[in-house]
């Protein structure tokens, strides 16, 4: 048999190749409860004390600026020292630097980073010769290991909107080595630390370096030089005001109820509670559903505490019982302390934030309009980040002090409209809302589902069941903006959208109705401004069409062809389905669903329990963790096997790797790279035989080997079994059609 510890590597090393590729360069910032110093809630406490003594001290926070992440370090080329991007993966091409000749090649055509890459590459290679006595005191000139963290604002961002195109260097910080699985450098750096209380390798992409902030500030006016000219101004720092004291204890008396049950109702203060509380951070608890989701995560928080955006109460009128979440009463104390630590760190956060302002060019005002300040405290070497509000994703954006009634107006409200019959919803019409919420001229968004008449696409898949399926999707995901589900009162999407302009619009209201480029004249601009004619606040509404673009950027749930007819097929022939028919149903629904949560989903669509069909083994393999294991050891053992052939492709100059056995989703062969001479496809086989080799060198003759085999059925379903190797896991490069 291949050894175990051989094909244990082979996996690790493939996922570090195909997973741990966007891990952001810069590393986590932490909360507070993130801390080491702080395991219980007095400690909690005490730290947010410290801050507040340490900003009133001169310690002046830095505003967190809601941008796109961008790392970019030194590197040596032909042509001399450039500025190169670096994402912090594992990929050869961020190990090695992506310079600006190298973009495309490593972002796909439309790709947000591509131009991004141009605009900050270019400010500071046109700065770099002009810079290098900075560059070098800053440690970066002559050590790719060192890079420069950055946020990237153009226009929009996430949530906010700046009035200024600018770039905000956070600092300097230098990469953790990374080596392969024969223990070799894959990515120089500085060797990993050990984690004392797991006894392992910390897993930070990086960490910060010390700097000199005059150095900073000197490098900062030089790339103001040529910044204009890209329409772009370099900041180093944003920092904040105190504009009075911090006063922690009127927080401490806030009341915490929590519901144990239906009428049981347990009242503490926060201070009562974050006295008992301990740091639960790694802890998990198990739902009455049989998922495992952090004790101390945002799911948790609003459900024990009935958290909201709209207030900073805890309400039992939106907690859910104890009992009825949690499996067993063991986990009850956790998620309390989880929760607790939420919600001390949110309301302690605010008493910053409410006494903090920004007076700067690039944003002012009051801290609490910003995402969040980050501080460097005496002693740390890493940055803490203070969010108040913002701690529940954005949601926050809605929580403000009432203005006074006189002084408030009627605003105009911009609400983007996605009609259509979603029979079923999928993971490409979330991936719709998902894109929309983050466009800041989008103040709300309408899912209106159409009511089928006379021709029902599937009986089974009612209005009902759709909007409730896309309410749990909307649920699953981390949207920050406000979004409903409605069922229209006629079977014409378009006709639906018409009706709400015409019927149900509110003073006020800009109305934007979704589609797509393909089918871009879908609301002719007259036909909408009749429809809004026909409106009783026509005098303050109005109605476009609004274009989206196709999404082909990394992690779009649209770059794979997703299709409601598919899942309405699998439903219409339940229960006569297949293994693979449920995984394909499930499959389209979104990644940010636990298995549990899709299969009930589609239990709603069929009106029965999957497990009146399908084993409970079968079931649990469909669970995401032991796919992607069956997955990687079926490509782990492709990638050994493959064989010594070359041969020319047919009609091309090129010459193609080629599994014989191992398909693509369309039934094409799988190719693992085409090249344009034999030397270099040679050089690829050599790669692989190297895997091969290892391989074998940990165990006998190749033809005596048991592994788990992947075989096709005449359903396709793969399945999993001990057989003999023989020739029925060979891969060779040949001739293609």
């Amino acid at each position: 048999m291949i050894d175990s510890k051989v094909l244990k590597l082979l996996i690790e090393e493939i996922i570090n190749e195909e997973l741990l590729t966007e891990g952001g360069a810069g590393g986590h910032m932490r909360h507070p409860f993130d801390l080491d110093d702080v395991k219980t809630g007095e400690d909690l406490i005490k730290k947010f004390e410290q801050i507040g003594s340490e900003i009133e001290g001169g310690n002046r926070p830095d505003t967190k600026i809601d941008g796109v992440n961008t790392s970019i370090k030194i590197v040596d080329t032909p042509e001399g020292k450039q500025f190169a991007m670096d994402r912090g993966s594992s990929k050869p091409i961020d190990v090695e630097g992506i310079t600006v000749d190298r973009l495309p090649e490593r972002f796909s055509a439309g790709h947000g980073m591509i131009p991004a890459g141009e605009n900050v590459l270019g400010i500071f290679n046109d700065a770099l010769k002009d810079a290098e006595p900075e560059l070098k005191e800053l440690g970066v000139l002559d050590d790719p290991t060192k890079f420069f963290n950055m946020e990237y604002v153009k226009g929009t961002t996430n949530v906010l909107a700046y009035d200024h195109d600018f770039l905000k260097i956070h600092g300097v910080s230098q990469f953790y080595e990374k080596k392969n699985r024969k223990g070799q450098p894959a990515r120089p750096g500085l060797e990993r630390p050990i984690d004392p209380e797991t006894n392992k390798a910390i897993k930070d992409p990086s960490v910060p370096v010390a700097y000199d902030q005059e150095v900073m500030d000197r490098l900062v006016e030089k790339l103001n030089k040529v910044a204009d000219k890209y329409g772009f101004k370099v900041y180093s720092s944003i920092p904040s005001t105190s504009t009075g004291d911090f006063d922690f204890s009127s927080v401490m008396n806030v009341p915490v109820p929590v519901t144990y049950s239906t009428g049981d109702i347990r009242e503490e203060t926060l201070g009562d509670r974050l006295k008992a509380a301990k740091n639960r951070i790694g802890e998990t608890v198990k739902t009455v559903d049989g998922r495992k989701p952090p004790a101390q995560g945002k799911e948790i928080y609003k459900a024990v505490l009935g958290a909201s955006a709209a207030d900073t109460n805890a309400d039992p009128e939106r907690q859910i019982p104890l009992d009825e979440l949690l499996a067993s009463d063991e986990d009850y104390q956790r998620a309390i302390d989880g929760a607790v630590f939420w919600h001390g760190t949110r309301l302690l956060g605010n008493v910053i934030m409410n006494n903090m302002v920004v007076d700067h060019p690039a944003v002012s005002g009051p801290a609490t309009e910003h995402e969040g300040l980050v501080i460097r405290l005496s002693g740390d070497d890493f940055d803490t980040k203070i969010t108040g509000e913002f701690i529940l994703g954005g949601e926050a954006t809605s929580f403000r002090a009432a203005e006074p009634e006189a002084a408030k107006e009627v605003k105009a409200k911009n609400i983007a409209i996605f009609p259509g019959s979603f029979k079923p919803p999928h993971k490409g019409h979330l991936s719709i809302i998902e894109r929309i919420a983050k466009n800041p001229e989008v103040d709300e968004i309408k899912v209106i589902i159409s009511a089928p008449g006379k021709k029902v696409r599937s009986p089974k898949i009612t209005p009902e069941k759709a909007k409730a399926i896309f309410e749990k999707f909307i649920s699953a995901a981390n949207i920050t903006k406000p979004v409903s589900v409605e069922i229209a009162s006629q079977p014409s999407p378009i006709g639906a959208a018409y009706e709400y302009i015409g019927e149900k619009a509110g003073p006020n209201e800009n109305i934007m109705l979704l589609t797509s480029e393909a089918d871009a004249k879908r609301y002719p601009q007259a036909v909408l401004d009749k429809a809004v004619a026909s409106n009783k606040n026509a005098d303050t509404v109005t109605a476009r069409g609004f274009v989206l673009p196709v999404c082909r950027d990394e992690g779009c749930d649209t770059t794979e062809k997703v299709s409601a007819t598919t899942i309405r097929n699998i439903v219409d022939a339940y229960p006569e389905i297949t293994l693979q028919d449920l995984t394909k149903a499930i499959d389209h629904m979104p990644e940010t669903m636990p298995t549990a949560d899709k299969l009930a989903a589609f239990e709603m669509l069929v009106d029965d329990s999957v497990s009146n069909k399908f084993e409970d083994e079968e079931l649990n393999n469909l669970n995401e963790s032991v796919r992607f294991i069956m997955e990687t050891i079926d490509k782990a053992l492709d990638i050994i096997l493959l064989t010594e052939k070359v041969r020319k492709t047919k009609g091309k100059e090129e010459y193609c790797v080629v599994s014989k056995n191992k398909k693509t989703k369309e039934g094409k062969l799988r190719t693992y790279g085409c090249y344009k001479s034999r030397k270099a496809a040679n050089k690829r086989l050599g790669q692989v035989e190297g895997f091969k080799a290892r391989a074998m060198a940990e165990g006998e003759e190749l033809e005596e080997y048991e592994i788990v085999e992947v075989s096709s059925n005449a359903g396709g379903n793969a399945s999993y079994g001990s057989a003999p190797l023989g020739m029925t896991r060979r891969s060779i490069i040949r001739e293609e059609d």
